[in-house]
């Protein structure tokens, strides 16, 4: 399925996340990013991915105190968006959150990590939340109550560090959690995206600081951009060792 409506695509891939999710329920972090970046390609052909070879346990904490990253390009006809994603499976209703906000040992140095790493390379910073229990949720995109099967939220780690910090301890809830989210697919459903400013609503402020022109992408992403058949490489830009994977989501002819 190529090329379908982009609202429609970015909903139908966070309802197979959710679907994956539920009917496989001890699957981690790792492998509902494998299942959503395969999908993701599978629905959509503006979108292209490189993956890198795994790194161990040992390079994750110590580089990037992360399970999981991935840097995505949003690349529009003038600008391009890049975004830093971390993984976390959210499920319960209530859970120990903060303790997770706050890994490890209440030290905050995974979010820490991911925030300065972003800082470093001008990404903007966000926890992908996975999900199957978002029933009560509202969109932060005029308030609308969300669809139940939405599986990918976008936490701005900004906000999850004010999670972390906060007393709230067992009594943080799921729902707060999201109510604090998007679903992924907001960023292409959202009315104010129509308006023929498709970044610039939905990241507001922060666009100046990380928007990129179109036609001076670093060479890594305008390789993925213009490739048919990505593939995954043996070596990597040095800039993007810390990486997982890159995505490259093109937008060109919806801006």
């Amino acid at each position: 399925m190529t090329h379908m409506d982009i609202c429609k695509a970015n909903i139908a891939l966070g309802q197979e996340v959710h679907d994956f999710m539920v009917n496989v329920p001890d699957v981690n972090e790792e492998s509902v990013t494998d299942f959503l970046i395969w999908r993701w390609r599978q629905l959509d052909s503006r979108f292209k991915y490189l993956s890198a070879k795994t790194f161990t346990k040992y390079q994750e904490h110590r580089l990037t105190g992360a399970d999981f990253e991935l840097e995505l390009w949003l690349v529009g006809r003038k600008k391009a968006i890049p975004l830093l994603f971390q993984a976390k499976k959210f499920i319960k209703s209530f859970d120990s959150y903060v303790r997770k906000f706050n890994y490890p040992g209440n030290s905050q140095s995974q979010l820490a990590t991911l925030q300065n790493y972003a800082a470093s390379r001008s990404l903007l910073p966000f926890y992908a939340i996975y999900s199957t229990n978002a029933g009560g949720a509202k969109a932060l995109c005029a308030g609308r109550r969300l669809q139940s099967n939405a599986g990918v939220f976008m936490l701005p780690a900004s906000d999850a560090k004010a999670f972390g910090d906060t007393k709230f301890g067992k009594r943080l809830g799921l729902q707060t959690i999201l109510n604090k989210s998007n679903p992924f697919h907001c960023i292409f459903c959202c009315p104010l995206t129509r308006s023929g400013k498709y970044f610039s609503h939905y990241f507001d402020t922060e666009l100046d600081v990380i928007a990129r022109d179109s036609e001076e992408l670093p060479p890594y992403v305008q390789a993925l951009l213009h490739s048919e058949n990505p593939s995954d490489r043996e070596s990597w830009p040095e800039e993007c060792s810390r990486i997982k994977a890159i995505g490259v989501y093109d937008l060109r002819e919806e801006e």
